[in-house]
């Protein structure tokens, strides 16, 4: 594992059955840069996550987060990796039942000493972080869903993560909304000192506006990594297609 890198996979392999979903593959994440996992539906970008969280365990090869690796880790050895990793799911999955302060709190009193007076004003940061000031009271039904992204955000914060992961952050978004998610991506990695960011996403122009570091996945395997400039600047066939998202190309493209 390279020290530049916060997250290594190496020559991992998952299949469900006979569905081969990653075939070998080797990735390292670079501290404190947006990385974007991109690729198609079914190419492993969401398993490739679940291995790195541990909810998912390698049929083979290396799992190694911060210097460690976790292939054999008991869970109390995850539990305290997973104090270093923040997630923002697809929907927020926030608990429908609790209020916005109790939502953001939630990993704070599972996870740290703090008193009532103090996580609410911990939360008030959060949540101006996030820029939803003053909402505390709310109950997820009551606001957006691009607000409800942001409180996730800002509880996937709450334990001053290294890691922070995005499982397909703007899917279902409408251009707007999408735009403000990754500028908040953006801003949360530029404001946070310490952060690393791995948005897993087939949303190209999100990989365009804010990526530093790209991910192709293709066959199970990492087809092509490098900034976002030479992804931008690649003359490879497939890269091209799936920059513009041509039906020509080796991609096959099933017509609906």
């Amino acid at each position: 594992m390279s020290k530049d890198s916060l997250v290594s996979l190496i020559d991992v392999k998952k299949s469900f059955g006979n569905n081969h979903v990653l075939n070998g593959l080797n990735i390292e994440i670079p501290k404190h840069k947006i990385s974007f996992i991109i690729g198609r539906s079914g190419e492993g970008k969401s398993v490739t996550l679940k291995n790195i969280i541990g909810i998912l365990k390698p049929d083979s090869g290396e799992v190694w987060i911060d210097g460690f690796k976790m292939n054999d880790a008991n869970e109390a050895k995850w539990n305290e990796a997973r104090k270093k990793i923040g997630i923002l799911f697809q929907d927020g999955a926030l608990f429908d039942s609790l209020n916005i302060f109790e939502n953001i709190s939630f990993p704070i009193q599972n996870h740290l000493k703090m008193s009532l007076k103090d996580m609410e004003t911990e939360v008030e940061k959060l949540l101006d972080i996030v820029g939803l000031p003053g909402i505390q009271n709310k109950y997820p039904p009551e606001i957006s869903i691009g607000e409800r992204k942001r409180v996730g955000l800002a509880r996937a914060l709450a334990l001053k993560p290294q890691l922070l992961l995005y499982d397909e952050p703007t899917t279902s978004m409408d251009p707007l909304v999408s735009d403000l998610i990754d500028n908040l991506i953006y801003n949360t990695q530029k404001n946070l000192d310490g952060i690393t960011s791995v948005v897993v996403s087939h949303d190209i122009t999100s990989v365009m506006n804010i990526a530093e570091y790209i991910f192709l996945l293709h066959k199970g395997k990492i087809y092509f990594h490098g900034t976002a400039q030479e992804f931008a600047s690649s003359k490879d066939e497939l890269v091209r297609q799936f920059l513009t998202g041509g039906r020509k190309g080796p991609l096959e493209v099933p017509i609906a």
